[in-house]
């Protein structure tokens, strides 16, 4: 697939699959018009078949490639390579040339339910334990995390009938969403003594937070449930998370573990907003550290393990309290 390709592609589904987009009601089929919540975009198909935008919230347009320029805030060659990734769902391994996630040549409208059929659950997943997660099997997670036919750690994403919607896949240097399929929110197992509720944009942050938990709090761990928006935050993703919180005691605590950027923010404000109208406690626990998720304070928490274990630490720094752990 060469540049001209990947300017064909339906603009509109690819922002919505990958970057967060939803249609706003005043769009239409000629013109779509979408929202992220920060940022707005205009698409036409121009008559040489391409597909561009233009942003009325800034200055950017342009095709496909430049959507993930802005949006990835990188330079066109990396956003060619994204754009590929993304719309093939095919990443090459650096060393090896080979293929690491499913191939759609096409852009398909509708939810393939063949592949969902193909999934399975898992125990554990490669990709994850390189990210130091190695706890789907515990019985807040078990057959929450499955794999497909090349390997990638799939999360499904449910409605409120419990019907998968779509499923977001990772996998190194890979992170896609199932075409023609809606995010809605990947739920951990709910058990019955739950009274807290944490919220991440992504799975692999729930994962990361609960084994963070389980290090400092393995009881209140043993309490909590984890649902993950994969970065959708809709209307009807709101009233999702509502029927969550109300499936719950009163006294439910909910925690807002979203990334430390300008989005992350954005939705934990939004979810406490949420939380008040409902007369529920909620805490914002954002990572310190500006741009990191839940997963990249897991992995470096457990490089400054390491690091002790085999004597790369000042002796000062070498003690980890319990109530620092969710910090490192």
């Amino acid at each position: 697939m060469n540049i001209q390709e990947i300017k064909k592609h339906n603009l509109s589904q690819f922002a919505q699959d990958f970057y967060g987009f939803e249609l706003k009601k005043n769009s239409t089929v000629r013109n779509p018009c979408l929202t992220n919540g920060k940022d707005t975009i205009v698409i036409k198909r121009q008559q040489d078949g391409n597909y561009t935008f233009w942003s009325p919230t800034s200055q950017n347009k342009g095709s496909v490639i430049d959507l993930v320029i802005w949006q990835e805030n990188t330079n066109m060659k990396h956003a060619c390579k994204i754009a590929l990734e993304k719309i093939t769902g095919f990443t090459q391994d650096v060393k090896t040339g080979k293929a690491q996630a499913p191939k759609h040549v096409e852009a398909v409208k509708e939810l393939d339910q063949e592949k969902l059929r193909q999934l399975k659950p898992v125990e554990t997943h490669p990709y994850l334990e390189s990210r130091g997660i190695d706890n789907i099997n515990n019985d807040r997670f078990k057959e929450t995390v499955f794999i497909d036919k090349h390997k990638n750690a799939v999360f499904p994403h449910t409605d409120a009938a419990n019907e998968i919607t779509g499923y977001a896949m990772k996998n190194k240097n890979f992170n896609g969403f199932s075409p023609g399929g809606s995010k809605t929110m990947w739920k951990s197992n709910q058990l019955d003594n739950d009274n807290q509720l944490v919220v991440t944009e992504a799975a692999i942050d729930a994962l990361s937070y609960a084994k963070l938990m389980d290090e400092r709090d393995s009881e209140k761990m043993s309490n909590t449930r984890f649902i993950s928006t994969e970065g959708a935050f809709s209307p009807e993703v709101q009233e999702m998370i509502k029927t969550e919180i109300t499936l719950m005691p009163d006294s439910t605590k909910v925690i807002a573990a979203f990334d430390n950027d300008n989005q992350g923010w954005k939705y934990a404000n939004g979810l406490k907003e949420i939380c008040k109208d409902m007369e529920h406690k909620c805490r914002i626990d954002i990572p310190r550290v500006k741009g990191y998720d839940w997963n990249d304070v897991l992995v470096k928490c457990l490089e400054k393990i390491k690091n002790i274990e085999e004597g790369n630490t000042p002796e000062k720094e070498q003690e980890i309290q319990p109530e620092e752990a969710m910090k490192c």
